[in-house]
């Protein structure tokens, strides 16, 4: 691949060094700007949704109004009693306001996994979920926190976060305090370190790339530990219209 997508190229305008020493870890990362903006559009839902049931781990969220996710694969084991759904089912879910997740879906273009192998540079192996909703409302996860760092990359339309003080704990905590409320476009980007409470809610049709990943072990700002690609687990891309003749 040539002109890779660099660390640098993922956090403009801020440098690598003031993230990792102001923000990972530390708090929330707001980058209001015109980027990656294309790394899953409807075109792609469509391509993924229309080759149903050759699917992975399709999600979608509250398909039965009680917040309850359907899942694919569990349905496929029998798993937690969930309907039946074939390809028309899932566009009636759609058409009704419900959130579709494309987990695991790195491979869906070059791009995608090209991001995934430089920040696995910095971080432990991830991956990346795409959260698509049809309309305002659409029902997304309640207030939480996650396990890995995140880096949001919103693709398609405008979406309400709140970010809270509390951070992971166990237990969960029963009251939240507001930090910072805001509205985020396409080519925007939000990082949120593990831990830190936060919530979305839809304003409209939006498509929101979730890249995300833990932190390699022992890794600290004195003892940082950066890897290469040639070191890295995850499959390598091959763009096989380089070899046509």
């Amino acid at each position: 691949m040539n002109d890779r997508i660099t660390l640098e190229d993922i956090l403009s305008p801020i440098s690598v060094n003031k993230f990792f020493s102001e923000y990972w870890g530390k708090k929330h990362l707001v980058l209001r700007r015109d980027k990656f903006k294309d790394l899953f559009t409807f075109k792609h839902l469509n391509n993924y949704i229309n080759r149903f049931p050759d699917v992975k781990y399709l999600n979608v969220i509250d398909y039965d109004g009680y917040g309850t996710k359907w899942t694919w694969d569990k349905f496929k084991l029998r798993d937690d009693n969930q309907p039946n759904l074939n390809k028309a089912g899932i566009v009636d879910l759609w058409k009704k306001g419900k959130t579709i997740i494309v987990p695991l879906c790195e491979y869906e273009n070059e791009k995608l996994v090209e991001i995934c192998f430089e920040l696995e540079k910095y971080f432990s192996y991830g991956q990346s979920n795409i959260y698509c909703s049809p309309c305002a409302g659409s029902k997304s996860f309640d207030i939480h926190a996650d396990s890995t760092d995140n880096f949001l990359f919103h693709q398609y339309g405008k979406v309400k976060w709140t970010i809270y003080n509390e951070w992971g704990k166990s237990p969960r905590p029963k009251k939240f305090t507001v930090q910072e409320e805001f509205i985020l476009s396409a080519g925007d980007l939000l990082y949120i370190p593990t831990g830190q409470y936060h919530h979305v809610e839809t304003i409209g049709p939006r498509i929101l790339a979730s890249i995300h990943f833990p932190n390699k072990p022992n890794q600290t700002l004195d003892n940082f530990k950066i890897t290469s690609n040639k070191d890295s687990n995850r499959k390598e891309w091959h763009d096989l219209s380089l070899y046509c003749k």
